[in-house]
């Protein structure tokens, strides 16, 4: 009996050492991300949070002032509508898109499929500014090598074609031409890891190539499907690149202040006040963040069972 109860001890300890030493295993390769993430993520938003509460030109104790400054100025709510407006139908096109493409690349030959994928990432592949320049082109009918389409319904400038679209519209074509490639990999890999065994199963069931995909696949793929509108959902958040660059480009745009990201840019570099740029980016953040972590619990998205 003594003897049984020894070993029982001495299998538990050496399970319990075991879970030990994986975690710790698991805690010395994350510690490079979170090594990134404190660099580039936790320290940055603490020192703007901080510099929030300081009058950055006399460089004293401002309290909420900054705050009160942002929300005062009557750009902010015209801003947050442009980008809520684009946020919702890039992040809506693209859940659409991604996973529709998805589904159908899944069900062609692996090296067809292989080969669409890495057509559909390539415009990943170019930073985002480039492809703003690209698309200026293609949307101005002076040059564009769709400008008998254009001219058709009457679009002769570059204000015509994106003032007739709408800005939110024109940015989210941007937008996911940049990204949906790249999330169309990730994807193929998160399909690619559902078990035959499954798949088979269902076809023997009698399910046709529709059935698989929406009633075997997608839900299986569920988590990538909310992680991908998280982050695009935060991405979106951030627009700069896109209308700032557009303000550049010929034609009646001056939309210094289309985005919030554009206003945190207009507060620190042409007014000089960085208290108030880091009040808006703290607003900006702690937004994104709450969003993220409503979605995250409300789909149980950490939950294995």
């Amino acid at each position: 009996m003594t003897s049984l109860l020894m070993s029982q001890i001495d299998r538990e300890r050496a399970e319990k050492s075991a879970r030990l030493r994986n975690i710790g295993y698991s805690y010395i390769f994350l510690l490079p991300y979170l090594i990134l993430l404190a660099m580039f993520g936790i320290i940055p938003i603490s020192y703007a949070f901080g510099l929030s509460f300081i009058d950055t030109i006399d460089y004293v104790f401002y309290g909420v002032k900054n705050y009160d400054f942002v929300f005062a100025d009557f750009r902010i709510m015209r801003s947050l509508t442009n980008v809520l407006t684009f946020v919702v139908f890039w992040v809506t096109l693209t859940v659409l898109g991604v996973v529709t493409l998805s589904l159908m690349l899944d069900n062609i030959g692996k090296r067809i499929a292989g080969t669409l994928r890495t057509l559909y990432f390539l415009p990943g592949a170019v930073s985002s500014s480039a492809l703003v320049v690209l698309w200026i082109f293609v949307l101005d009918p002076a040059v564009s090598p769709f400008q008998g389409i254009m001219h058709f319904f009457g679009w002769e400038t570059l204000a015509d074609t994106v003032f007739t679209i709408g800005m939110p519209a024109v940015f989210m074509l941007m937008a996911f031409f940049t990204g949906a490639g790249g999330w169309i990999v990730v994807f193929g890999g998160a399909l690619s890891g559902i078990s035959t065994e499954v798949v088979e199963a269902a076809r023997v069931d009698g399910a046709n190539r529709a059935q698989l995909a929406l009633r075997i696949k997608l839900p299986l793929i569920w988590r990538s499907v909310i992680l991908m509108g998280i982050l695009s959902f935060a991405t979106g958040m951030q627009i700069f690149v896109e209308p700032q660059l557009m303000s550049m480009a010929r034609g009646p745009f001056t939309m210094p202040d289309w985005s919030l990201n554009q206003m945190a840019y207009q507060y620190a570099f042409q007014m000089g006040d960085f208290g108030a740029s880091a009040a808006l980016s703290t607003l900006l953040v702690a937004f994104s963040i709450s969003i993220a972590l409503v979605v995250v619990f409300k789909t149980k998205f950490y939950n294995i069972s």
